[in-house]
C-alpha cells in the first residue's frame, strides 16, 4: 500500500509535472496548486489534482478551503515554502497527524534580489515557520549550508537539486554555429547587455558568430526594433516563444553556448542537457542553479561582465573550447541532474521522515 502524499504549490508548472510523474510511481501523489492551470498541462499528471480557492492580499495568500482539514487526509504533505501563503505556513503550529516539509529555493531570491539577499527579519520570519516541519527540502546544497549555520539540524535537510526535462539523445558537436538566448525577454535577464556587446563584436568582425533569442514578452518588439535600426537583422534572429519541447531542442542542438548576463534559472540545466554550456555573471540572479556552473568547465561565471564582447568573439574564433565544455554541461546533466535524481532527492526526503 502506498503512502498518501499531498504536495501544496503555487502553480502546476510544465516543468514539474515529470518529476510529480516519477514521485506518483512510489506515492499515492496529489498537487493542489494555487493558480489557474492549462487544461493540456492536467492532462498530462499521472496524479491527482486539486485546484485551490484564494483570496489575494498584495503578496499574501490566504485560502479559501481548510487547508489544515485537508492535510489530515495525507500521510504527508510536502508545502511550497513562501511564506507569503498563509495557511501552508501555519500548518506547523498546530498538532498533527501528518509529516509535514516544506519545499522551497531556501534563500531569498528574484529579479530585484542576488540569491540570499535577505534582512534579518526575513531569516527570522521564515526560520520560526520553517522549523515547525519535520523537514525541509531545498533546490541546492548551499540552501543547506546557510540553515546549518542559522541553527537546523542537518538531519531535517534534503536537497533535491532543481530541474527541467529535456530530450534524451546523444551529445553532438557537428552543426553548432550559433550562440543562443532562451527565456521571456526581461530586461533584468541583462539582454540589452548582449546585444550591445554583440555589436561591438560585429564592428570589429562582421564573421561574428550569429545570435538567437528564443522568447516573448513585452521588450520582444522594442528589441526587434533595437536589432532592425543597428543593421544586424542578417546576424539576430529573433524567433519569438517556442514551447514545444522538440521545437526548442533544435536551437539548443545548433549552439555553441547559451548566454543570460544577468539571470541563471532553470534554462542552466536546460542548456546543460542538451550540451550547450551556460554563460553568466559571476553574481547572476539564481535560484540556486547557477551553482551547476563550474567556471571554464562546463560554462562560464564572468566577474567582469563588461567583458561579454570578449566572450562572444572567442566563441567565434575558438569554437571548439565551447564543444567540449558542453560535452562537460552534457555530462553533468545526465549523470546527476536529470529528472529522475530531484524526485528521488524528493523521495528520499519523505522516507527519511516517514522511519521516524
Amino acid at each position: 500500500m502506498k503512502y498518501k502524499v499531498l504536495f501544496l504549490y503555487n502553480y502546476l508548472f510544465h516543468y514539474r509535472i515529470p518529476i510529480w510523474n516519477i514521485l506518483a510511481e512510489a506515492f499515492d501523489l496529489t498537487v493542489a496548486y494555487t493558480y489557474p492551470a492549462k487544461q493540456k498541462d492536467i492532462d498530462r499528471c499521472n496524479f491527482e489534482t486539486i485546484q485551490l480557492h484564494y483570496n489575494q492580499y498584495s503578496k499574501f495568500v490566504w485560502h479559501k478551503e481548510d487547508i489544515f482539514d485537508m492535510c489530515n487526509n495525507y500521510d504527508v504533505v510536502v508545502a511550497d515554502g513562501q511564506i507569503s501563503f498563509v495557511k501552508y505556513s501555519l500548518l506547523g503550529f498546530r498538532k498533527r497527524n501528518f509529516k509535514l516539509l516544506y519545499w522551497c529555493i531556501g534563500a531569498p531570491a528574484g529579479y530585484n534580489r542576488h540569491y540570499g539577499d535577505g534582512n534579518r527579519f526575513y531569516y527570522w520570519s521564515n526560520d520560526i515557520i520553517h522549523k515547525k516541519a519535520d523537514a525541509m527540502i531545498f533546490y541546492s546544497q548551499k540552501a543547506v549550508n546557510l540553515h546549518i549555520d542559522r541553527g537546523f539540524s542537518c538531519k531535517k535537510l534534503f536537497v533535491a537539486n532543481n530541474t527541467v526535462q529535456v530530450l534524451k539523445e546523444e551529445y553532438k558537436a557537428a552543426n553548432r554555429n550559433t550562440i543562443l538566448f532562451i527565456g521571456t525577454l526581461y530586461l533584468e535577464k541583462g539582454l540589452q547587455l548582449l546585444l550591445d556587446s554583440y555589436k561591438k563584436v560585429y564592428e570589429r568582425n562582421h564573421n561574428v558568430i550569429n545570435l538567437v533569442v528564443v522568447g516573448g514578452g513585452i521588450q520582444f518588439d522594442a528589441i526587434s526594433d533595437w536589432i532592425r535600426q543597428n543593421g544586424l537583422f542578417e546576424k539576430i534572429n529573433m524567433v519569438g516563444p517556442v514551447y514545444d519541447i522538440n521545437k526548442k531542442a533544435k536551437y539548443f542542438r545548433n549552439s555553441l553556448a547559451c548566454i543570460s548576463p544577468l539571470q541563471a534559472g532553470l534554462s542552466v540545466l536546460e542548456s546543460m542537457g542538451y550540451g550547450v554550456p551556460f554563460i553568466t555573471s559571476d553574481n547572476a540572479i539564481t535560484g540556486g542553479e547557477s551553482f551547476n556552473i563550474e567556471n571554464g568547465d562546463n560554462g562560464l561565471r564572468i566577474t567582469d561582465i563588461s567583458r561579454l564582447d570578449e566572450i562572444i568573439e572567442d566563441i567565434t574564433l575558438n569554437p571548439k573550447k565551447y564543444i567540449d565544455m558542453g560535452r562537460n554541461a552534457y555530462n553533468h546533466y545526465w549523470s546527476c541532474r536529470k529528472p529522475e535524481d530531484m524526485a528521488n532527492g524528493i523521495k528520499d526526503a519523505i522516507d527519511s521522515i516517514l522511519q521516524k
